[in-house]
């Protein structure tokens, strides 16, 4: 069914349809002043309606006309686009009392909201542990620097010796003397018949510290071989074997010297045509 509704800005009139007006609430925008108004309040009556359409439009418009009838001289001055009219689609407005709650699963209604589980107990350290501990590790690793570098620092400080002794009494240890056979070389070594004592031989060498503290002596290993370079005589020869009687072994062999060695050995010097020699700890 056509209705005739007037636009109240220019109080242009045109045709409009119930599914048009259901549509969009009603509302319309007018072709000629593209004013937006609502239809349904400015509907004429049906004698208004007649009148007018017999006034405004003497010979009516087909089935296949456009909703929206224009005078010819608004048409050529705004041409009609291809819809005849514009719809504004309304706000959708909710008052405070009219709003929507959301429906809860019945699964999350038994949920409470606070943590039921026990809450872990936490006691703040106080700065004094803390402290303490610091002062007790730095202790414990002094102490452990001490213990295994005791015969280094020793070597190095001969002042400290008599105060690492000390230390070391308690723990049953001692504070001896460096062992690094890297620092010690043996040369000038020598294998003579005694002069004066049948079947006795005389091994004699010279001892040598490379290093920059004093060293403990070593062990001579010393190995006499025959004519087929088989071992005749294996002997290992200590400190006290192979040094003056005017040396005390405790001592060392002090930075950058050196100190001769010599022992007799009693074997048939027949047998004996070559000999080996090493040091070690």
């Amino acid at each position: 069914m056509s209705l005739i509704t007037a636009c109240p800005a220019c109080q242009t009139q045109f045709e409009v349809t119930d599914e048009q007006l259901q549509a969009y609430a009603g509302k319309v925008r007018c072709g000629e002043c593209d004013h937006v108004f609502d239809a349904r309040s400015h509907l004429l009556s049906s004698s208004a309606a007649t009148a007018a359409s017999e006034a405004v439009y003497p010979q009516p418009a087909s089935d296949a006309a456009i909703y929206f009838q224009v005078s010819a001289e608004a048409a050529q001055a705004h041409p009609v686009p291809d819809e005849p009219f514009e719809a504004v689609m309304p706000e959708l407005s909710i008052r405070p009392d009219e709003a929507i709650e959301p429906e809860i699963p019945a699964f999350l209604r038994d949920v409470s909201l606070e943590d039921e589980r026990p809450q872990s107990r936490v006691t703040p350290a106080t700065p004094w542990a803390y402290s303490l501990l610091s002062v007790l590790l730095l202790v414990t690793f002094f102490l452990q620097t001490l213990y295994f570098s005791r015969t280094t620092l020793a070597a190095s400080y001969p002042h400290t010796k008599p105060w690492l002794q000390t230390l070391c009494k308690p723990l049953h240890c001692e504070v001896g003397l460096p062992r690094d056979i890297a620092q010690l070389t043996i040369d000038d070594a020598d294998i003579q018949e005694h002069k004066t004592r049948a079947g006795v031989l005389v091994f004699s060498s010279v001892l040598m510290n490379h290093g920059e503290v004093r060293q403990a002596y070593p062990m001579i290993e010393l190995t006499l071989t025959n004519t087929a370079d088989e071992p005749v005589l294996r002997k290992t020869l200590k400190p006290e074997d192979y040094l003056p009687k005017t040396v005390d072994a405790s001592n060392g062999l002090a930075a950058l010297q050196e100190q001769s060695a010599k022992v007799l050995l009693g074997v048939d010097e027949k047998l004996v045509t070559g000999f080996r020699v090493a040091i070690a700890y």
